[in-house]
């Protein structure tokens, strides 16, 4: 266990930067443009500016507040309270980004840079030095925006709930009286089992292809399949033998790459179709169900299966390869 948390850790202090330091920079640029946004409309309402709500124009603050009903403030304070998921939203983008990266430099670039003659003079294993990597890569990474997203959240919550207030009108009690605020972060956070199900198969290929390539394993994870793709479908166009190019562009190619990016799977196993959001307050909760519901599909895990299979490769391939 001391091994594994040693092994855990290195991987954190080796991969600090796009760990960390990305979902940290983008989340403050998000932070900057939302800050300037909100001044620039707060400098436009206090002069004179046109503020729109629920189609309706308040041509100064003191006519927006006063004309403001307690369901309209009600469901501006519903809005408010889902600050977690436009703030998630540009980090998932960038967790998809550096665990596709990660993995594919996993076990490469230690190899190219010969570090991974010291690490087997240590007395660690291949299969904890692999497992250790997958585990960042799966649970850590993903886990650091996850928290980083909801330190934006609160601080969007105040920015938006201030503002609102010198204009007139009270959102913060409103919004902090609602379980929303309270349950979304936690239900997004539920959602992480299955990310680590859903990207374990593309990450142990590309782990794969990272212990196995001599040079750029870029074009070797990417190309493989989508060379054998382009090559069915010029088989199907010359042959006409009804090879089923089309399954394995969607079922091959499109699950392996869209395996890194997170909520895909709501849409690649249509279960966005049994989501009833009647309203704002269960978006959380019908995307948890959604989420939990793929878990029920065969090929869902006859992709975990194949992902073992990778990954006992790979640390069978680590053990043999050392060369870069």
């Amino acid at each position: 266990m001391n091994t594994m948390k040693m092994l855990v850790k290195r991987e954190y202090w080796e991969n600090k930067g796009g760990m960390f330091w990305a979902p940290v920079v983008v989340s403050a640029f998000f932070l900057a443009i939302s800050f300037i946004s909100v001044i620039v409309a707060a400098i436009g309402a206090k002069q004179g500016g046109v503020v729109h709500v629920n189609g309706n124009d308040f041509v100064n603050v003191a006519d927006f507040s006063k004309h403001l009903s307690p369901d309209d403030i009600h469901k501006i304070a519903e809005v408010l309270s889902m600050a977690y998921l436009p703030s998630i939203m540009p980090l998932m983008a960038v967790l998809a980004f550096v665990v596709f990266f990660y993995s594919l430099s996993s076990l490469y670039d230690d190899r190219k840079d010969k570090s991974v003659l010291f690490w087997k003079s240590m007395p660690i294993s291949d299969t904890q030095t692999v497992l250790s990597k997958l585990f960042s890569i799966l649970v850590i990474t993903p886990l650091v925006p996850l928290v980083v997203g909801l330190a934006v959240a609160v601080l969007l919550f105040l920015m938006f709930g201030i503002t609102a207030q010198i204009m007139g009108v009270s959102l913060i009690g409103e919004a902090l009286s609602l379980s929303n605020f309270y349950l979304l972060p936690l239900e997004i956070l539920a959602c992480l089992p299955i990310y680590v199900v859903w990207a374990f198969p593309s990450v142990a290929w590309f782990m794969l292809v990272s212990a196995w390539a001599r040079q750029v394993p870029f074009l070797w994870a990417v190309g493989i399949p989508v060379i054998l793709g382009v090559l069915l479908s010029i088989a199907e166009a010359i042959t006409g033998a009804g090879i089923p190019y089309e399954w394995y562009w969607e079922n091959i190619v499109g699950r392996l790459f869209g395996g890194f990016v997170p909520g895909v799977w709501l849409a690649f196993f249509d279960a966005s179709n049994n989501m009833q959001i009647e309203s704002d307050h269960q978006a959380g909760w019908e995307i948890l169900k959604a989420s939990w519901a793929i878990l029920g599909y065969t090929k869902v895990w006859i992709a975990v299966a194949l992902g073992t299979v990778m990954t006992y490769a790979a640390i069978r391939l680590r053990r043999y390869r050392d060369e870069g």
